[in-house]
């Protein structure tokens, strides 16, 4: 899905081409999209999601999962730069 500091660069709203392109590889409705990524917004109103955060989140939606260890798996995965942020 391309360069995400170019992303971040073009700012926080989602064109059609993103939203097409989530929608097919997500199988949600470009509706649900931009609902995901508007609610996105709101909790990480910078764009970017750190590990607090994060564990918040995945708590919310898998109360008895092991968020701390998934989230250690995720940022190790993700979070190339070290940065703490995805």
């Amino acid at each position: 899905m391309g360069n995400s500091e170019a992303r971040v660069k073009r700012g926080k709203t989602l064109s059609d081409s993103d939203v097409s392109e989530l929608s097919n590889l997500s199988g949600f409705t470009p509706q649900q999209v931009r609902e995901w990524h508007s609610g996105f917004l709101k909790d990480c109103p910078s764009g970017r999601l750190n590990k607090k955060k994060f564990i918040e989140v995945y708590k919310q939606f898998y109360p008895t999962g092991k968020a701390e260890k998934f989230c250690e798996y995720v940022f190790r995965t993700f979070d190339t730069d070290g940065s703490g942020n995805i």
